[in-house]
């Protein structure tokens, strides 16, 4: 797991939680953050490019699971 990405997703207050987070990554960040909000019952909108590898954003969707929508845009 990206332990800052865990680290600063348990800091967030009640009102933060629920708004949720969004982060911008082609692959090991987005992991990260996909499994952190899983584990901590956040949602996370992750948006990675569409040059990323399928490997990679079947990953980020796995860790998530429900917890996670990933978008694709742009090429890097």
């Amino acid at each position: 797991m990206t332990w800052p990405a865990y680290n600063r997703m348990a800091q967030l207050d009640a009102d933060e939680r629920a708004r949720g987070v969004i982060a911008a990554s082609a692959g090991n960040h987005a992991q990260g953050v996909a499994l952190a909000a899983k584990k901590l019952g956040i949602r996370a909108t992750i948006v990675m490019p569409v040059t990323a590898p399928e490997v990679k954003i079947d990953a980020v969707r796995r860790l998530g699971a429900e917890y996670v929508d990933v978008v694709l845009a742009g090429d890097s």
